[in-house]
């Protein structure tokens, strides 16, 4: 069984106070201006299943950025 992301929520992470995206589709193209957001959208994916493997008090930094 292949799970797929169907939303992403950020809040209060980087450039984002509240973000949300509905995918649809496979694929997925960001772009836009710098300063539009595109490097804190990648540090979002990439730290929340980075902080899912460690253990909860070597994240409490992010924990307000993940709730």
């Amino acid at each position: 069984m292949k799970s797929r992301l169907h939303k992403i929520e950020i809040r209060n992470f980087k450039a984002f106070r509240e973000f949300t995206l509905n995918l649809e589709g496979r694929h997925l193209l960001v772009y836009g201006d710098n300063g539009a957001g595109k490097s804190s959208l990648y540090w979002a994916l990439y730290t929340f299943p980075q902080s899912a493997r460690k253990p909860k008090n070597s994240i409490a930094k992010f924990e307000k950025c993940l709730a």
